[in-house]
């Protein structure tokens, strides 16, 4: 009983207090007038400004050497943005829109059919060097693009499947594949011109064939060489493309390039900001690259049957070749007249 009292008596005493502040607080906000304000300025707030590059003088760090005053990047907070708020879901965006454009153009057009059938004869339409050029370029190229969506996608894709210690794996794993092949991508580019430039070159009569899309649109035969102008514009693309997705990929895969260029270039202030603008620039061409390839293959086993076996066995229908590529087939034949 009398520790009941006592808890009791203390409760009374401090509801009394409360009872005596309560009307100092009412007569404050009846008055109107602002409590004091208290100046008690934030002792890191200058330290944070010095780390950011805010302040006048420069930042001092015990490590020497490249970026050695810059302890934050804050371009690198941006080159972030970019990469997770743009480049993810508008690559995703532009690769799906390829594939349902190209399944769209399938089931309008359909695949292409021989008018004559096939012969039955086949014609020699590329060598042994031709192909295994044409196919070492093809691995680097898909093993560098499997990596490089598993890079750039995997995130969002992946991590919700395999999780993140999987993914760690897998990106790991990626990430060293894509830095150890890809040096030999602008190898195979170089073999690539070299090979076939001569054959892609402009010829009278590709613009007609362009107006007709290659014969979906309008009537009558449109003639071609060996490489129709189709297969010139991929060519020129992939060469193109290939310089740009190589330049950048150098300079992501050695980084004393990006420093050579700051101590060459007066416009560049740091070596990591090459980088983040080359990282950008090496997705947004590998990712057109890829949409491009699909097409090209695509076309090559889909919508025009026989094509893909000049590039296996090395030979194609003597009837496939009349129809699509019909001055090749001619030069050919005289060139085969003339040896017999």
């Amino acid at each position: 009983m009398t520790n009941s009292r006592s808890w009791i008596l203390v409760l009374w005493f401090l509801a009394l207090v409360a009872a005596g502040l309560a009307p100092s607080s009412l007569t404050l906000a009846e008055s109107g007038e602002a409590p004091a304000v208290i100046n008690n300025p934030n002792p890191g707030a200058d330290l944070w400004r010095a780390v950011r590059g805010h302040l006048e003088s420069p930042a001092v760090t015990q490590v020497t050497g490249f970026d050695t005053a810059v302890l934050v990047n804050e371009q690198g907070s941006r080159w972030t943005s970019i990469r997770v708020n743009e480049l993810v879901p508008k690559s995703r965006e532009w690769l799906i829109f390829v594939i349902l454009l190209l399944g769209l153009l399938y089931m309008v057009a359909g695949p292409a059919k021989l008018q004559q059938g096939e012969s039955g004869v086949e014609v020699q339409r590329h060598n042994v060097t031709a192909r295994f050029i044409h196919w070492f370029m093809a691995v680097i190229f898909i093993v560098l693009g499997i990596t490089g969506l598993i890079l750039l996608f995997g995130r969002v894709a992946l991590i919700p499947l395999i999780g993140k210690e999987a993914f760690g794996v897998v990106a790991s794993l990626c990430k060293e594949t894509h830095n150890f092949v890809g040096p030999l991508f602008p190898v195979a580019i170089a073999l690539v011109f070299f090979n076939l430039v001569r054959g892609n070159l402009y010829e009278r009569g590709d613009i007609k064939w362009i107006l007709k899309g290659g014969g979906f649109f309008g009537t009558g035969h449109v003639s071609a060489g060996k490489f129709n102008p189709g297969e010139k514009i991929l060519f020129w693309l992939t060469i193109f493309l290939g310089i740009g997705i190589s330049v950048t990929g150098y300079v992501l895969d050695f980084p004393a390039i990006a420093v050579w260029v700051v101590s060459v270039s007066p416009d560049v202030s740091q070596y990591r900001h090459l980088m983040e603008f080359s990282h950008v620039l090496h997705t947004i061409i590998a990712i057109v690259f890829i949409a491009l390839i699909f097409g090209h293959i695509f076309l090559a086993t889909m919508l025009v049957p026989g094509t893909l076996s000049g590039m296996t066995t090395g030979k194609v229908d003597a009837n496939w070749a009349k129809e699509h590529h019909d001055r090749w087939y001619d030069e050919i034949e005289v060139h085969s007249d003339k040896e017999s």
